[in-house]
């Protein structure tokens, strides 16, 4: 299978595994999002890495120690801005409403944790034909991202649907940062801590197994800000009083497959990442954003969210839906062209 296609497939993986997020989250029962997010952030962030760990590359703290504390620091701190920007999110969504907001920072997570890579480490493919075909690619994924949330603000106006405006202004500048925050999780990834993978790679680890030995530093700094934050709003809403209910087994397996479905959401990009070639982390994240948004409106429809939904609505969600299907062409293209 030709190194492209296998990037392809493993991105699809990840975003088929990240459309289908919500799912536990629609399941639980009496958890809050304080509660829901702990398990799933200790099983995504931790449990999981090290269990990988120990089968893929049992030597990876030696990875780590060659690599430096500064390589580490970075990707750690990247990672911590990661978590922050998930739970903007949270904040970003309530405030104008599920698809404005969606829209928004999934457009500007699109734009910056595809672009920053690309002109940090080759800033001289810009200058090139295939450099200019995967920005029109990228171009296309975020306004094909736009495009959908504006099907989806249609629906929820003709519905009655949640849209709330907490001062419309504050809510846009609660989106961007999330959008930019949450582009953090590329940029750890591809910026922060890669020297981690490469010295695995120096270790005998396998290429495609070496860009979990990236992704640690990365997961380390979002666990402790989704566990301060999270931790401590149980604590101030006395919620940690539901972990332990009636429901409390239910709740705590949606969880626990919550982040085992976040886990595999990220692992698998970071190997289609690398299997994708040198502009892999640019392309691969646009092309990440793209496909999870696919999966995430089919299971919308699967779920019946559009049930009733205007005609203009749907036009206009298709129209967004076809402009990230070609898109992704228009990147797949332009990764072809590099030769790597």
């Amino acid at each position: 299978m030709h190194s492209h296609v296998l990037g392809f497939a493993l991105v699809f993986i990840a975003a088929l595994s990240g459309g289908g997020l919500a799912v536990p989250l629609k399941k639980r029962r009496q958890f809050e999002l304080e509660n829901i997010y702990i398990p799933a952030t200790l099983v995504m962030m931790l449990i999981l890495p090290f269990l990988m760990t120990a089968f893929v590359m049992p030597n990876w703290l030696e990875a780590v120690h060659a690599a430096g504390a500064g390589a580490v620091w970075r990707g750690a701190a990247y990672g911590f801005g990661w978590g922050v920007g998930a739970i903007l999110f949270g904040y970003g969504v309530t405030m104008t409403g599920m698809s404005v907001g969606f829209a928004t920072i999934m457009g500007i997570n699109t734009a910056v944790g595809s672009l920053l890579p690309f002109l940090v480490k080759s800033p001289a493919d810009l200058l090139t034909s295939h450099g200019r075909v995967i920005l029109i690619g990228i171009a296309g994924c975020v306004a094909g991202v736009v495009v959908c949330g504006r099907g989806g603000f249609l629906r929820e106006r003709q519905t009655g649907a949640s849209y709330q405006r907490h001062g419309f202004g504050s809510a846009l500048l609660v989106c961007v940062a999330s959008g930019v925050l949450s582009a953090c999780a590329n940029l750890g990834f591809s910026l922060g801590s890669y020297r981690v993978g490469e010295e695995a790679q120096k270790l005998g680890v396998s290429p495609a197994f070496s860009t979990l030995a990236s992704w640690m530093p990365v997961f380390w700094g979002a666990t402790v800000s989704l566990l301060l934050w999270f931790g401590g709003l149980q604590i101030k809403r006395g919620t940690w009083r539901k972990n332990l209910g009636p429901d409390a087994a239910h709740d705590w397996l949606m969880g626990v497959l919550m982040g085992v479905i976040w886990f595999v959401a990220t692992i698998p990009y970071g190997m289609g990442a690398y299997y994708l070639g040198r502009l892999g982390t640019s392309v691969g994240w646009a092309v990440y954003m793209a496909f999870t948004l696919l999966v995430a409106n089919i299971f919308g429809f699967m779920t019946r969210e559009w049930t009733g939904a205007p005609p203009r609505a749907l036009r206009t969600l298709f129209t967004g839906l076809s402009v990230l299907v070609a898109a992704v062409v228009v990147l797949a293209i332009g990764n072809s062209m590099t030769g790597h």
